[in-house]
Protein backbone atom coordinates (compact mmCIF):
# COMPACT_ATOMS: atom_id res chain seq x y z
CA UNK A 1 0.00 0.00 0.00
CA UNK A 2 1.46 3.43 -0.82
CA UNK A 3 1.93 5.97 1.51
CA UNK A 4 0.45 8.86 1.88
CA UNK A 5 1.88 12.33 3.31
CA UNK A 6 -0.64 15.04 4.15
CA UNK A 7 0.10 18.85 4.27
CA UNK A 8 1.13 21.88 1.99
CA UNK A 9 3.72 21.56 -0.60
CA UNK A 10 4.97 24.73 0.50
CA UNK A 11 5.30 23.77 3.54
CA UNK A 12 8.73 23.43 5.12
CA UNK A 13 7.91 20.90 7.43
CA UNK A 14 6.04 19.38 4.53
CA UNK A 15 9.27 19.32 2.28
CA UNK A 16 11.38 18.11 5.22
CA UNK A 17 9.69 14.90 4.70
CA UNK A 18 8.97 15.22 0.70
CA UNK A 19 13.00 15.55 0.61
CA UNK A 20 13.40 12.56 2.03
CA UNK A 21 10.99 10.53 0.39
CA UNK A 22 12.63 11.76 -2.52
CA UNK A 23 16.30 11.13 -1.80
CA UNK A 24 14.52 6.99 -0.71
CA UNK A 25 13.28 7.24 -4.62
CA UNK A 26 9.45 6.14 -2.43
CA UNK A 27 6.38 6.52 -4.15
CA UNK A 28 3.40 8.35 -2.32
CA UNK A 29 0.39 9.78 -2.39
CA UNK A 30 0.52 13.57 -1.80
CA UNK A 31 -2.92 15.23 -0.04
CA UNK A 32 -2.58 18.66 -0.05
CA UNK A 33 -4.12 20.51 3.73
CA UNK A 34 -3.89 23.44 5.66
CA UNK A 35 -3.58 26.89 4.54
CA UNK A 36 -5.72 27.75 1.61
CA UNK A 37 -6.30 24.31 1.15
CA UNK A 38 -7.74 23.93 4.41
CA UNK A 39 -8.96 20.43 6.36
CA UNK A 40 -7.06 20.78 9.41
CA UNK A 41 -10.38 20.88 11.82
CA UNK A 42 -12.07 18.18 9.26
CA UNK A 43 -13.01 14.87 11.69
CA UNK A 44 -11.55 12.54 9.11
CA UNK A 45 -7.95 14.38 9.86
CA UNK A 46 -7.77 14.93 13.52
CA UNK A 47 -8.30 11.24 13.72
CA UNK A 48 -5.02 10.89 11.88
CA UNK A 49 -3.52 14.11 13.75
CA UNK A 50 -4.06 14.58 17.49
CA UNK A 51 -2.52 18.07 16.92
CA UNK A 52 -3.99 19.41 13.86
CA UNK A 53 -1.18 19.87 12.32
CA UNK A 54 0.69 19.06 8.95
CA UNK A 55 2.56 17.23 8.21
CA UNK A 56 1.10 13.80 8.85
CA UNK A 57 2.10 10.40 7.59
CA UNK A 58 -0.33 7.31 6.50
CA UNK A 59 1.08 4.06 6.32
CA UNK A 60 -1.56 1.78 6.08
CA UNK A 61 -3.79 1.48 8.88
CA UNK A 62 -0.41 3.57 11.02
CA UNK A 63 -0.42 7.30 11.19
CA UNK A 64 2.00 9.93 12.48
CA UNK A 65 2.30 13.49 13.04
CA UNK A 66 5.19 15.30 13.55
CA UNK A 67 8.20 16.06 10.83
CA UNK A 68 11.25 14.71 12.64
CA UNK A 69 8.80 11.58 14.14
CA UNK A 70 8.18 11.12 10.24
CA UNK A 71 11.84 11.09 8.97
CA UNK A 72 12.65 8.51 11.96
CA UNK A 73 10.35 6.11 10.79
CA UNK A 74 10.85 6.96 7.15
CA UNK A 75 14.43 5.83 7.43
CA UNK A 76 13.84 3.12 9.81
CA UNK A 77 11.32 1.47 7.25
CA UNK A 78 12.25 2.06 3.64
CA UNK A 79 15.02 0.92 1.94
CA UNK A 80 18.00 2.58 2.17
CA UNK A 81 17.09 4.57 5.05
CA UNK A 82 19.93 3.40 7.19
CA UNK A 83 22.18 5.63 5.26
CA UNK A 84 20.44 8.57 6.37
CA UNK A 85 20.01 7.12 10.03
CA UNK A 86 22.50 4.78 10.72
CA UNK A 87 21.59 2.23 13.29
CA UNK A 88 24.89 3.06 15.63
CA UNK A 89 23.01 4.48 18.72
CA UNK A 90 26.04 7.60 19.42
CA UNK A 91 25.62 8.17 15.88
CA UNK A 92 22.07 8.40 15.91
CA UNK A 93 22.26 10.56 19.24
CA UNK A 94 24.20 13.23 17.49
CA UNK A 95 22.00 13.10 14.55
CA UNK A 96 19.08 13.45 16.69
CA UNK A 97 20.48 16.44 18.42
CA UNK A 98 20.97 17.98 15.67
CA UNK A 99 17.15 17.55 14.46
CA UNK A 100 16.50 18.84 18.00
CA UNK A 101 18.12 21.97 17.24
CA UNK A 102 16.95 22.40 13.70
CA UNK A 103 13.55 22.44 15.20
CA UNK A 104 13.77 23.87 18.60
CA UNK A 105 16.31 26.76 17.46
CA UNK A 106 16.42 27.49 13.53
CA UNK A 107 13.36 26.95 12.95
CA UNK A 108 12.16 29.49 15.77
CA UNK A 109 14.31 32.26 14.61
CA UNK A 110 13.57 31.41 10.63
CA UNK A 111 9.40 31.53 11.28
CA UNK A 112 10.25 35.16 12.44
CA UNK A 113 12.27 35.92 9.47
CA UNK A 114 9.86 34.49 6.95
CA UNK A 115 6.43 35.79 8.89
CA UNK A 116 8.31 39.44 8.38
CA UNK A 117 9.64 39.37 4.93
CA UNK A 118 6.65 37.07 3.23
CA UNK A 119 3.76 37.48 5.17
CA UNK A 120 3.53 40.92 6.47
CA UNK A 121 3.25 43.84 3.98
CA UNK A 122 6.42 46.32 3.77
CA UNK A 123 4.55 49.17 5.95
CA UNK A 124 3.96 46.81 8.52
CA UNK A 125 7.56 45.03 8.83
CA UNK A 126 9.10 45.30 12.58
CA UNK A 127 12.89 46.07 10.84
CA UNK A 128 14.37 45.47 14.57
CA UNK A 129 12.31 42.20 15.08
CA UNK A 130 13.48 41.24 11.56
CA UNK A 131 16.77 42.45 12.35
CA UNK A 132 17.30 40.40 15.78
CA UNK A 133 15.98 37.34 14.31
CA UNK A 134 18.35 36.97 11.37
CA UNK A 135 21.20 37.71 13.66
CA UNK A 136 20.00 34.66 15.62
CA UNK A 137 19.42 32.47 12.60
CA UNK A 138 22.93 32.83 11.57
CA UNK A 139 24.01 32.21 14.99
CA UNK A 140 22.99 28.94 15.07
CA UNK A 141 23.82 28.71 11.23
CA UNK A 142 27.40 29.25 12.44
CA UNK A 143 27.42 26.34 14.65
CA UNK A 144 26.44 24.21 11.92
CA UNK A 145 29.49 25.76 10.08
CA UNK A 146 31.45 24.66 13.31
CA UNK A 147 30.13 21.13 12.57
CA UNK A 148 30.93 20.95 9.08
CA UNK A 149 34.55 21.78 9.48
CA UNK A 150 36.15 20.72 6.08
CA UNK A 151 33.37 17.73 5.89
CA UNK A 152 30.79 17.90 3.27
CA UNK A 153 27.70 17.15 5.61
CA UNK A 154 27.27 17.43 9.38
CA UNK A 155 28.03 14.40 10.34
CA UNK A 156 30.73 13.67 7.48
CA UNK A 157 30.98 12.07 4.41
CA UNK A 158 27.09 11.63 4.14
CA UNK A 159 23.91 13.10 4.15
CA UNK A 160 21.64 12.54 7.25
CA UNK A 161 18.62 13.25 9.02
CA UNK A 162 20.69 16.02 10.62
CA UNK A 163 21.15 18.09 7.36
CA UNK A 164 18.13 17.40 6.10
CA UNK A 165 16.09 18.59 9.52
CA UNK A 166 18.41 21.58 9.70
CA UNK A 167 19.08 22.65 5.55
CA UNK A 168 15.71 22.39 4.77
CA UNK A 169 15.27 26.25 5.74
CA UNK A 170 18.51 27.00 4.15
CA UNK A 171 16.88 27.93 0.37
CA UNK A 172 14.25 30.25 1.56
CA UNK A 173 16.56 32.29 3.81
CA UNK A 174 19.33 32.17 1.01
CA UNK A 175 17.04 33.51 -1.49
CA UNK A 176 14.79 36.44 0.93
CA UNK A 177 14.55 39.56 -0.33
CA UNK A 178 15.05 42.35 2.09
CA UNK A 179 17.57 40.56 4.84
CA UNK A 180 20.82 41.13 5.46
CA UNK A 181 23.15 37.68 5.47
CA UNK A 182 26.75 37.62 6.58
CA UNK A 183 29.55 35.69 4.77
CA UNK A 184 29.69 32.20 6.55
CA UNK A 185 31.76 30.01 4.14
CA UNK A 186 30.55 26.35 4.84
CA UNK A 187 27.30 27.03 5.59
CA UNK A 188 27.41 28.63 2.23
CA UNK A 189 29.14 25.68 0.22
CA UNK A 190 26.83 23.37 2.16
CA UNK A 191 23.82 24.62 1.02
CA UNK A 192 25.20 25.06 -2.56
CA UNK A 193 25.91 21.18 -2.29
CA UNK A 194 22.11 20.60 -1.22
CA UNK A 195 21.02 22.67 -3.72
CA UNK A 196 22.99 20.06 -6.28
CA UNK A 197 20.88 17.51 -5.20
CA UNK A 198 17.68 16.82 -7.37
CA UNK A 199 16.05 15.66 -4.60
CA UNK A 200 16.05 18.86 -2.77
CA UNK A 201 15.48 21.01 -5.75
CA UNK A 202 12.26 19.16 -6.72
CA UNK A 203 11.00 19.71 -2.85
CA UNK A 204 12.65 22.50 -1.05
CA UNK A 205 13.82 24.56 -3.74
CA UNK A 206 10.87 25.95 -5.42
CA UNK A 207 9.04 28.99 -5.98
CA UNK A 208 7.93 30.35 -3.10
CA UNK A 209 6.61 33.76 -4.30
CA UNK A 210 2.94 32.84 -4.44
CA UNK A 211 3.21 33.54 -0.78
CA UNK A 212 4.37 37.12 -0.27
CA UNK A 213 1.54 39.73 1.37
CA UNK A 214 2.66 41.77 -1.78
CA UNK A 215 3.26 40.77 -4.94
CA UNK A 216 7.55 41.02 -5.77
Amino acid sequence: MALELYGRKDSVNVQKVMWLLAELGVDYTHIEKGGSFGGLQEEAFLEMAPFGLVPVLKDGDFTLSESNAILRYLAQTQPGGEAFYPTDPQTRAKIEMWMEFGSLSIYREFMQIFSQVVRTLPKDRKMSLLAMATRRFQVHTRLIGGALNDNPWIMGENLTLADIATGVYMFRFSTLPVIKRVDQGRVQSWGVRMQGRQAYMDTVGTDYRHMFAAPL
